[in-house]
């Protein structure tokens, strides 16, 4: 662990942030320490830009924890009209998070009382678990896994609530979806209500860290309010959270804290197991790039076997690199589809596992199947029609 902390620190020594964004990474946690709270207290003390912390704490979905330890910290040093501008966000947050809740814990009472096992994943769920208080963690939809055989059965319970599928879906195109992606998302309300079904973490060509049956077999208790829950297994958890940060070049620094609290708080975590499973399954670099990217921004504490991996591929310290290049500056990610792409064989060690993922390339997702009704012969046309909506539309989130 002194190794890890040596690195850490070094990392951090050599970069410069602008005190803002220093600030920033300092509220990025579910706790502040005693040091920490006398570096922010330093910080806001000199000229700052507020105007600039609050739009960057928004982009990252930081906003909550940013009032939460600003109010507790240092309060009376906060111009009062950005004062007032976060605790107006944190309310908006905080009502939108209560509501979702409620209704997560609506819809998985449904699932059970229809023999439905189902696990909330991310949203309401990770913020109660990590943060204690379900306003910590900014969150727009609701992720439920279920089991595979039980998709029809869940859909139909959504269908009878008033949910609908986001694109609209026949249930030939619903049933090739599945062999095909991860989740099929609902809405309800013009949007206000988004749920997503999952029956996996990944696409299959995306990435498959673990097998259906070795997510189920490991899920662990958990409370939600005063609803018992069911949560994957912290290895699980820690290897999916990293998987979807990769997927999405971890533009989201509120992603990272996630890695780090988890790090922080769940110290019994199996790393040579899941270490191991990773490196089976191709997906190792992205658990990697996930601790590297919370040990530098954040100081999350890194296990020896994590280190031993890290200095084993030193292309995880190029993607962080890129990563953070972008994580503060208008940019956000590397510029267009090509920079996505090589984003994302990079993050791939294996030769088959970079072919796996040009096969996901151009794998349909629910959008391409809503754009053409095809009779069951003729689905292969789906696959030729991915790269030309891809080229058409343009923008990375059509690789994603």
């Amino acid at each position: 662990m002194a190794a890890a902390r040596s690195i850490v620190a070094a990392r951090i020594a050599a970069r410069s942030w602008r005190p803002e964004v220093e600030l920033l990474l300092g509220c990025a946690r579910a706790h502040v320490d005693i040091e920490g709270a006398a570096r922010i207290s330093a910080l806001v003390e000199h000229e700052f830009d507020w105007d600039y912390l609050i739009r960057v704490a928004d982009r990252h979905g930081l906003q909550p924890l940013l009032h939460h330890h600003l109010t507790a910290i240092c309060p009376t040093a906060i111009p009062e009209i950005y004062a007032q501008r976060l605790r107006e966000a944190a309310r908006r947050v905080s009502a939108l998070n209560t509501f979702l809740t409620n209704e997560l814990q609506r819809l998985l009472a449904l699932f059970a009382a229809a023999n439905i096992e189902a696990m909330p994943y991310k949203g309401p769920a990770l913020a109660a678990e990590l943060y204690g208080n379900v306003a910590l963690r900014q969150f727009s939809d609701l992720d439920i896994i279920v089991r595979p055989r039980d998709v029809p059965r869940a859909h139909d319970i959504l269908l009878a609530e008033g949910y609908a599928p986001l694109p609209p879906l026949n249930r030939a195109q619903q049933a090739l979806l599945m062999r095909m992606q991860c989740n099929l998302p609902f809405t309800r309300e013009q949007n206000r209500l988004v749920v997503e079904l999952h029956w996996a973490v990944s696409a299959p060509r995306f990435a498959r860290p673990f097998g259906t049956d070795t997510l189920w077999a490991g899920r662990e208790s958990g409370q939600l309010g005063r609803t018992e829950i069911k949560l994957l297994a912290v290895e699980d958890l820690l290897l999916a959270l990293c998987v979807h940060g990769s997927k999405h070049l971890w533009e989201r620094l509120a992603w990272i804290c996630d890695i780090a609290e988890l790090l922080r708080q769940r110290r019994e975590v199996n790393w040579p197991k899941l270490i191991a499973t990773a490196r089976a399954t191709g997906s190792e670099r992205m658990l990697l790039l996930g601790l590297r990217l919370a040990a530098d921004l954040l100081a999350a504490p890194v296990p020896a076997e994590a280190v031993q991996a890290l200095a084993a591929d030193p292309m995880v310290s190029t993607l962080a690199a890129e990563v953070v290049r972008y994580l503060f500056t208008p940019a956000l990610t590397p510029s267009g589809l090509a920079g996505y792409f090589r984003f994302q064989l990079k993050t791939r060690r294996r030769l088959r596992d970079k072919v796996q993922y040009l096969c996901f390339v151009i794998t349909p997702t629910e959008k391409d199947l809503a754009s053409l009704t095809l009779p069951a012969p003729f689905t292969f046309v789906y696959y030729l029609l991915r790269p030309v909506r891809m080229l058409t539309t343009g923008g990375p989130e059509h690789f994603q």
